[in-house]
This record gives C-alpha cells, structure tokens and sequence, in this order.
C-alpha cells in the first residue's frame, strides 16, 4: 500500500493515504502489503520471528508526530490519560477519605465515587396511555396496572402526590429535603385531583387509575419543551416508541378538530421493518458458524411483543421477571448443575480415598452434548466486551461499520443468580448482532459459573431464533479491576489453574449445545507470566472452542504495550496442542469422547489501525484480533480492516457517527426524558474516548500508535478541534447538538480525570 502526504484538508470523505514517491516512504516505514479483510497468508515463515516487527520509526517515543503547522504554542493542562481510571480499577482519594459517605456508610466499588444527573419528567403520564392513539381514547383506556392491583387485591394508587416520581434510594440528605419541600409547594393538577376524588368516593363510574397523571392536556401543560427538530427514530422509522412523552412530539402529533393524535407513517414503519428482517435473514444464511435449530421458547410468550422493553421488536434475550425471581429463589430448574456440582463433590471424596487406598474406582468424568461450531477468521474482526461504553447503541454502531463479533458487557454470576435486573439487561442484544453475539461472565466459585451458564443457555439456547439469541458464553479471566480479583475472580482465576479447569469443565457440561469460550491475561505479574503453563488445560481439560489472550499482566493492566511477541509464541503453542490433539486419538478415553471442534485462538491488545490487524493475523498467526480501546477511539477502524486502507474521516463524517450513536441510544432506552438523560450520559462515555484520535491528515507519518500522546493540537477546522477536545463541556456541547440543550442543574464527572479542565479550553 502506498503511503504519503494525506490532503490537509478536512471536507474530503473518506480520504484515502496516497503518494507519488512510494519508495522513498517505504524506506522509513516497514508497512505490510495491502490486506482484505478475506485474502489468506500461506507464508511458512516462524511466527515468533514474523512477530518482532517492531516500529523503529518513533523520533519521540510516546508521542504523536503531529505536523508543526497545527501545533499550538500554548501550555496545556497536562493530559495523561489513564485507562485504569476509565476501568474503576483502583480506589479514589474521596472513597478513601470522609467525602465519599452516604449515612455514615463509606460508597465503595466500581465508579462509587462519581454522580450522575438523571432528569425526568415531574409529572408522568401513566405508561398504558403512551401509545393511545388520539385524545378521545383517553377516558375509555383501562390503566393496566391500576386493574391488576385491583384484581389482586392490592390498592390502585402508590402513597404520595400523584404523577410526582419518587426519589432513588441513597440519595443526598440534603437534595431529598429540598426535594420533599417543592412536593409540597407544587400544585397538583386539577384533572389528577377530580380522578383521586372521584376514586376515593367510590362512584360506580369510575375507572381504576395509578398514581400517575391520566389526563394528556394536563400532562402536556406540565411536560418539558420540546427539543427543536424531528425526533430521530421517528424520521428512520415512522413511529416513535415514546409517544405522548417523546422530547420531539411536536414533530409526529398534530391536533385535529380540536384533538390531539399521534402521526404514524405506515409506509416508512413497514418499510423498516422489512429492512430489519432482511438483515437478520441475509445475516443468518451468510454465517459460517452453526446457529443451531431450537424454536421459540415457552418462556417468551410471556413477554409482550413491542412491550415496555422491546418497543419495536429488535431487542432479544429478554427474561420475564418471574424467571428471574425464580432464580434467586432456587426455583427454576437447573437439573445439569445439580449433577455437575454432585459429581464433583463425589469425586473428591473417591480421590481422597485413592489417596489411601490405590484400587478405589473413580467415577469417569461427564459427557458433555456435542457443540455448535464456532467460526472466528480473518474477515470477523471481534469488538471486545466493554464495561460502561460496549452497551447495545455502541455495539450496533460497530456492526455497522463491520464489527464480525461482538460480546455483551461482563456480567457477574453472583447478581445473575440474585435476579439483578441490570445485570440480566447486559445480556440483551440488538438483532444486528445476531447470529455473533456472545454473553461474557465473571465468576469467583464453580457454583455460580455453572449454574448461571446453564441458565442463560437453556433461556437463549440458540445463536439466532425467535425473540433470542447466544452464540456462546465467554468466561472472563483476565479482569484486572481491584475489586474483582480480591474476591477471586476475573485475572485471580489464572493462579487456580485447578478451579479454572473445573469452572470451565462444568460449564462445557451444563450448557447444552452452546460452546464455551475464555479470556485470559499473560499472567497476574510481570515477572511471572503464566499462560503458555495453563493453556495446554485450558484447551484438553476445558473442552473451549476459543481463547483469548491479552498481551499484558494483571499487574500491568493498560500500561506499556502489549507484548506481541509472547501472544505469537502462544499461538504457536497452540498450533502444537492442536496438531498433537489430531494425533494422539487412538486410547479408549478419548474415543468415547465426543468430537473435538476446532479451538481459535485470539489475541488482544493495542489494535488501532489495520497495520496492526493485518499484522497480528499474519505474523503472529492468530485468528482474530479483539479489539477494545481502538474502537471506542475510532470504531471506523472496522471499516479499515475491510477495505484494508486508511480512512481520513471528516469532522461531519465523524459527526455523523454521533448522530448514529445519539439514534440508536434513543431507540434502545426511549425519546422521553429519562431515555434522553441515559443516552447523553452514555455519549458522554463514549466521547470521553473518541476525544483521543489524532486525525491522520494532521500527521507526519503513520501508522499511529495507540498509546501515542499528541501535544496541543488545532484540527483542520473547528468541528475536528471540537471533537478532539479534552474538554468535557464541550463534549456536553457536542451532545446538545442532538439531544437539545441541558437541563439546568446538569452535571457530569468524566471518568478520566484528566478531562476536568475547567478554564482551559483547546484552540
């Protein structure tokens, strides 16, 4: 691929890197030819030589060649990124001191120390009148939740004003009292007092209603103003799930003979949908991978199609609450897990005995079902599991742009199995994901690893069919954050490699037909590097169809490199266990095993350009790379893989990302005041990313590093200074460009700490 100066300017889309004097550029940058993302090396040079191509050309190390024409003099505050701050894996200064208490109880865990601003509305409209179509239907509409307290005996109303919402537990003492002092100074709406009135006298007529606000004119009197423009899942898709309580009603209700309606476009709404089901069918046929044949489960019938949580059909892996009621409460059955955790038990105590007596009989290990097959290449780039940021928008803001696989965000087995019902969201997915999304779990105990795998596998059993879909379950190992390994989980599991083992055996076995992956580190300390030791178990003993190896240590976390070299010498490693698997099949344990699949082998660490892509599957020799901080700073970089060149993208281009983010979050968490909040709260993460790009027009050579620290840089126009500021107002600026502006008292705590600027905004 030639290389050379790149347009300096910023209209341009999708500026490709060009040169009329290729070999003096290749003279000082060793760069692969150029790669598709589906062209095969069958180069027979040793993969750990291969490996050491080491990038001579840094004149500074660590820091970006910025060109010297849009370098600013001026000293900034310094910018030290720190990514174990983004990953909460250390405790702040506050949750040690006094600040950080709430009731006299220090706030300790993940990101306890930082406060979010959640608005919604003051008045809420009753969520069985969101969607009525018109006015008039208003007084004949049955409150759904009035109506089943009623019929189960319980009152219809919750205590305290009506409409009003009450405040989230563990909040400031002195905001709940200034809170419950403008309860009692505002006024109550006159239709909301009629309703009350007329259901505590007990009138034949009446019709069971909730606490919340019933009539639309009052509510509309009371509700926040509409932000300026179309609401953006309207304008895709012709309906807005949020209804009356959307941000941007203006835009899709009108008023006709002196009443209110929504406006649906049918034809658009059709013809979206058909679009969604195309890509799911085409998505499904094109998949190398077996997506299995399970039918709808009996469970999604209770599910409402286009419900609360689902408002327009493309979310899947939801759960009923009772399911998850059921699980906490050991109801729900998990016969596997019973006969697992039993045999395990009982074999240590046969081992015991052996101990003492050489000629006891050991029971013979369980049959697992045989697997679906996996399928990880070099055309399915892999989008790692993100904590905060890898949520469903951003997910399918990847897919979009060519992310072949994507992984939910790593739940813990612990609140799985407690019914947590935010831990049971992570393991939603959107149907663009389908069928190569995977659920990663976290576990300290065999216990809980086993039997969250069996309930999550028998719920989704299959990688894409009916309102579901799990294409397998992957087991963190490699979680450096403080609080996860102090209790054992996470990277602790790579120094119990005889736990892990049967963590990993115990899930083979109870997850059916679903396979079994694992993420792993190089070890726990620098010195010490371990898992070259482990993967030899990993794959014989834990029957996995895949591994993943982060090039760094748990000590390590996201500091220096990741080491290249070692994840090559694994991978050859692998290659040797493979081939010996092949071999040596012909003792009677292993013929009566059923039928290995194929492991993959996947590395992980500091991939931000298809230079790096191309480079780990072709001279490290691994299948795959997964791929984390380098997409959420530029998840455009699927795009590269795939064409196999530099895209410089433009500041409306990249513009437009955000706008795709911003649409996406309102359809996943609603256009009303709350899904507004939530989806600029999750921008916010995200930008607190993307601020890190370094546009490569501005650069004076490629490819640029990751962990490259740029000085104080001006874009090539003010919307690429913007989107590079370290800011976090104007991140908040760049958010109100769609989603309006903020609300007064907003507020937001950048996870990096070194984004707290406060006078010092970048020129």
């Amino acid at each position: 691929m030639e290389l050379g100066t790149i347009c300096p300017t910023s209209n341009a889309k999708n500026t490709t890197v060009k040169s009329a004097a290729p070999a003096a550029i290749m003279e000082a940058l060793t760069e692969p030819a150029k790669h598709t993302a589906t062209e095969v090396d069958n180069s027979d040079e040793p993969a750990v030589k291969k490996a050491k191509t080491i990038d001579a050309r840094d004149f500074q190390h660590g820091v970006a060649p910025v060109k010297a024409e849009y370098i600013l003099e001026r000293k900034p505050v310094a910018v030290a990124v720190d990514d174990d701050a983004a990953e909460a894996s250390r405790r702040t200064e506050e949750e040690e001191g006094t600040g950080n208490t709430e009731g006299g109880k220090k706030r300790r865990g993940q990101n306890k120390a930082r406060k979010f601003h959640w608005a919604n509305d003051e008045f809420k409209l009753c969520q069985s009148l969101c969607h009525v179509p018109r006015e008039g239907l208003f007084e004949t509409t049955v409150c759904e939740y009035a109506a089943n307290a009623v019929q189960d005996g319980r009152g219809a109303r919750n205590k305290g004003l009506p409409g009003k919402r009450r405040e989230r537990n563990g909040g400031d003492s002195q905001r709940e009292a200034a809170n419950q002092d403008a309860i009692q100074s505002t006024e109550v709406p006159l239709a909301q007092k009629e309703e009350t009135e007329a259901l505590d006298e007990g009138k034949p007529n009446a019709i069971p209603r909730c606490a919340f606000v019933h009539n639309l004119r009052e509510y509309l009197k009371h509700k926040a103003a509409d932000i300026e423009g179309v609401c953006p899942a309207w304008q895709a898709r012709g309906v807005c799930a949020s209804g009356w309580r959307c941000r941007w009603l203006g835009s899709h209700a009108k008023e006709e003979n002196s009443e209110l309606c929504l406006v649906i476009d049918q034809g658009k709404k059709k013809q979206y949908e058909k679009k969604v089901i195309k890509l799911r069918e085409d998505k499904v046929k094109d998949s190398k991978a077996d997506v299995g044949t399970a039918g709808p489960q009996d469970l999604e019938k209770a599910i409402p199609e286009r419900g609360f949580e689902d408002p327009y059909g493309e979310i899947v892996n939801l759960v009923p609450m009772g399911i998850k009621i059921a699980i906490r409460k050991n109801q729900f059955p998990l016969k596997k897990s019973e006969e697992y955790l039993e045999w395990l038990k009982t074999a240590k105590d046969q081992q015991e005995d052996r101990d003492s007596n050489r000629a006891a009989f050991i029971d013979p290990p369980l049959k697992p079902e045989e697997k679906r097959k996996l399928y990880i290449g070099r055309e399915t780039p892999i989008l790692a599991p993100l904590t905060t940021t890898g949520n469903i928008p951003f997910r399918r803001l990847c897919v979009g742009l060519g992310a072949g696989i994507t992984y939910s965000e790593m739940a813990m087995t612990s609140s799985i199995l407690q019914g947590h019902k935010p831990e049971w969201a992570l393991m939603r997915a959107h149907v663009s994901e389908l069928p190569h999304f995977g659920a990663q779990i976290c576990a300290n105990k065999v216990e809980q690893a086993v039997r969250t795998t069996e309930a999550i596998t028998k719920l989704f059993p299959t990688a894409s069919s009916g309102r579901h879909g799990l294409a397998f379950v992957d087991l963190n190992c490699g979680c450096p954050i403080d609080l996860v390994y102090k209790s054992g989980g996470g990277s602790a599991l790579l120094d119990q490699q005889g736990k892990l083992t049967k963590i990993l055996k115990g899930m083979n076995y109870v997850s059916g037909e679903t396979p079994v992956t694992v993420k792993i580190r190089m070890g726990t300390k620098d010195s010490n590097p371990t898992a070259q030791k482990l993967i030899n178990k990993v794959i014989d003993h834990g029957d996995v169809q895949a591994v993943t190896l982060h090039g760094r240590s748990r000590q390590q976390r996201y500091s220096r490199s990741a080491d290249w070299e070692y994840i090559a010498q694994t991978s050859a490693l692998v290659k040797s266990i493979k081939a010996q698997m092949k071999v040596y099949v012909d003792t009677a344990a292993d013929k009566e095993r059923p039928e290995k699949r194929n492991v993959f082998f996947v590395g992980n660490g500091d991939c931000y350009s298809h230079i790096d892509y191309f480079n780990a599957v072709d001279n490290a020799r691994v299948d795959s790379v997964m791929i984390a901080r380098g997409a959420l700073i530029k998840p455009w970089i699927f795009e590269e893989i795939q064409s196999g060149q530099y895209l410089d993208k433009s500041a409306s281009e990249r513009l437009g990302l955000v706008r795709d983010y911003c649409r996406y979050g309102l359809e996943c968490w609603g256009s009303d005041e709350l899904g507004v909040a939530t989806t600029r709260r999750f921008l916010l993460e995200w930008l607190s990313f993307t601020c890190r790009y370094v546009p490569i027009g501005i650069l004076e050579r490629l490819p640029a590093k990751i962990n490259d620290r740029p000085p104080f840089w001006k874009g090539r126009n003010e919307m690429e200074t913007l989107l590079g500021s370290h800011d976090y107002k104007d991140w908040i600026k760049i958010s109100e460009m769609f989603l309006g502006p903020c609300p007064p008292d907003f507020f937001f705590t950048p996870k990096h700490k070194s984004s707290n600027h406060d006078d010092e905004a970048e020129g």
